[in-house]
């Protein structure tokens, strides 16, 4: 019997795994160019080590089988066993379905973040529901995914029913003696517990396993989305729990050890008792900013990537309007956000600390409503500027509502309080109606002001307002074409918008410079995360992967007389930059550097993906392995970076990373700072 039973549950496990085997191979020719895909040796690695991590997942699922099997086996109850036996199809095609409905979801989810599942999939729960399910429902034909999925449910029911009950009388023996049932339940249950661990080795089968080849683009074709899940759970689950001040190797009771090694100063000229006093800085005097006292627009566009912006030319014109304002200005390249996702980027730009690897989003945590002397708007509240968050969108998002008030902004302005006239897509107002909100404000009195604007048309599902018409054409060269991943008409959609986004932008600069405001207000753009859905990186390209741009518009009495533009920076330097620009002899904390400044030469800039560059070199760290990989950039393709020796500066950085993130920490949850800071909000 038992042999049997083996047999035809071996059978049914082959028909899941070459189903699995399936969806990893269309996954490959979906996403990725074969050319890309090299060493091929490698591949086959990743095909073989992927069948480990489908197998582990399907025994998993099989150890309620294998257990309930050998409690029938030993009642020694045909008409039991045989009743256990029919069950079977109805557990198989619940569990075997959810397998197969997750690695659907986990293809989806690499449409758009670049990666499998991961801890961005609880936006899901979190984010403005109407807006996405709307999202979703214009993107994917619903209906027909519905049905597919009830069809393959259909199908494992069917199948399962057909092997494992055909003949089922033959399953049952009655006389089996104990010393043989003894044996078989601990063979099945050994092979069942080894091919779920996945190893012989000491540690089970992890997702750390995947990292397999140099080639980035192999490890993620052998890793599925159900270990990745696992992962994201297990961070989410931890979020409450994680001691970032351990993790990163420091102590609480010495915190100015992470001070003295982030600002790279003796310890001792670290204030024990009050630590972050050591991070303060004065703007100077500058009479011009005394005599302007500037606006500050600070704009975050959704989805304004930097890697689009090189295939810009007369006939693929992405740009629009905006190039001229980028040949123009001040723009720096060499440059990441705080995060991958739009709500985490938002709020590194503007809190003036490092976002926290794999945590909750400060504006729905227990940080929500805390008030701290170092947000982005206090230096600007406390020098009479009136501050303002814009938002395309509903406020409800994200709780933009109740969390920006609680940073310093006097105003949080969203779609509900612009016209009803203004035309909409599912998640707000068209960019061009945000502008003249923006425009609108600056013209409300002679007040100076400090505003902070995030956009929503460049955002699935990617409509155009009726009145716009594309001033641009949008050929696809061979080259770009090459380079596109997925749905060719998704992706001219795509191009659309964010032309679309860039004209609006483009058209809101040049009203502005044409206007009295053009020489008393300083305007900052910046993306919240990369152009995604389109484009598929390999691990040398892991800037493109995530840069956004940085634009400064300044009028010409405040601007510096020498620029350097080829710097590093990430969203913790927008605000000290912008500091410096409009604020005359003015006290503020942050975290970022000052881009104009000649110390800029020698930033490090980071974020909570684990990227971590200098103008030499560059690391990519793992927060949950606390690994780190160490690059140069590449002589000849300048943007690109190629494996390198550990060195001096590699150990400096991960130090200043690891420290960075560990005053973060400390920032948001020491009450003292607050308490005994002369910045604290009024």
């Amino acid at each position: 019997m038992i042999k049997v039973f083996i047999k035809r549950i071996i059978s049914l496990n082959i028909i899941f795994i070459f189903m699995m085997t399936i969806h990893r191979a269309i996954f490959m020719f979906y996403y990725f160019n074969f050319k890309d895909l090299t060493p091929y040796t490698d591949l086959i690695k990743a095909f073989i080590l992927g069948f480990r991590y489908d197998c582990a997942v399907i025994a998993y699922i099989n150890s309620l089988v294998t257990l309930s099997f050998i409690i029938f086996w030993f009642i020694d109850s045909k008409k039991l066993f045989i009743k256990f036996v029919k069950s079977l199809k109805y557990y198989y095609t619940i569990f075997f379905g959810i397998i197969i409905s997750l690695l659907c979801i986990d293809f989806g989810f690499y449409s758009y973040f670049q990666n499998h599942i991961n801890i961005l999939i609880f936006g899901i729960f979190e984010d403005d529901t109407k807006a996405l399910a709307s999202t979703i429902y214009d993107n994917y034909p619903i209906f027909w995914v519905a049905l597919g999925f009830v069809a393959l449910y259909v199908l494992i029911y069917f199948v399962t029913k057909k092997i494992m009950e055909t003949n089922i009388s033959g399953f049952y023996y009655n006389k089996t003696k104990i010393g043989y049932k003894i044996f078989g339940a601990l063979l099945v249950l050994s092979l069942n517990f080894i091919i779920a661990r996945g190893s012989f080795g000491i540690f089970p089968l992890g997702v750390d396993n995947a990292d397999l080849s140099q080639n980035t683009l192999i490890n993620k074709i052998a890793i599925n989305g159900i270990y990745t899940l696992q992962v994201a759970i297990e961070a989410r689950s931890q979020e409450k729990n994680y001691d970032y001040i351990n993790k990163m190797g420091y102590n609480k009771d010495n915190i100015a050890q992470a001070f003295s090694d982030y600002l790279n100063v003796d310890i001792n000229s670290i204030d024990k008792d009050q630590p972050e006093q050591s991070m303060f800085r004065t703007t100077k005097y500058n009479k011009n900013i005394e005599d302007i006292k500037p606006n500050v627009i600070f704009i975050v566009m959704e989805s304004l990537g930097t890697d689009l912006m090189h295939y810009n030319s007369n006939t693929f014109n992405v740009l629009g309007e905006f190039k001229k304002h980028l040949d123009q200005d001040t723009v720096f390249y060499k440059f990441i956000p705080s995060n991958m996702g739009t709500i985490g980027s938002l709020e590194g730009a503007i809190t003036n600390i490092l976002r926290l690897p794999l945590s909750r989003f400060l504006c729905q945590s227990k940080y929500a409503y805390n008030k701290y002397f170092f947000s982005g708007p206090m230096p600007y509240k406390n020098s009479g500027y009136e501050t303002y968050f814009m938002y395309g969108g509903n406020t409800g998002w994200r709780n933009c509502s109740g969390y920006m008030p609680s940073l310093g902004f006097d105003n949080v302005l969203g779609e509900g309080q612009m016209s009803k006239e203004y035309e909409r897509n599912q998640w707000g107002v068209y960019d061009e109606y945000l502008f003249d909100n923006i425009f609108e404000t600056l013209k409300k009195n002679d007040n100076s002001k400090f505003i902070y604007v995030m956009t929503t048309s460049n955002h699935p599902p990617y409509s155009l307002p009726r009145n716009y018409k594309k001033p641009y054409p949008l050929e696809i060269s061979k080259e770009l074409e090459q380079n596109i991943t997925g749905d060719m008409t998704f992706s001219k959609m795509r191009f659309a918008t964010y032309q679309y986004s860039c004209q609006k932008v483009g058209e809101f600069l040049t009203k502005l410079k044409n206007s009295k405001f053009a020489n008393n207000t300083i305007v900052a753009i910046t993306g919240d995360h990369n152009f995604w859905i389109t484009f598929t990186y390999l691990l040398e390209q892991k800037l493109d992967e995530q840069s956004v741009p940085f634009y400064l518009y300044i009028p010409n009495k405040l601007k510096p007389s020498k620029i350097d533009t080829t710097v590093v920076g990430s969203h913790t330097d927008i605000l000290p930059t912008l500091y410096n620009l409009s604020l005359s002899n003015t006290k503020y904390w942050s975290m970022g550097q000052d881009l104009l400044a000649d110390s800029a030469k020698n930033n490090i800039a980071s974020n909570c993906e684990g990227i971590i560059m200098t103008k030499d070199n560059f690391v990519i760290y793992d927060f949950v392995l606390n690994k780190e990989k160490y690059y140069k950039w590449n002589k000849n393709k300048p943007r690109e970076i190629v494996p390198c020796q550990q060195n001096q500066e590699h150990r400096n950085m991960v130090k200043h990373y690891k420290s960075g993130i560990t005053i973060a920490y400390y920032m948001l949850n020491n009450a003292k700072a607050v308490a005994k800071s002369d910045l604290q909000i009024k």
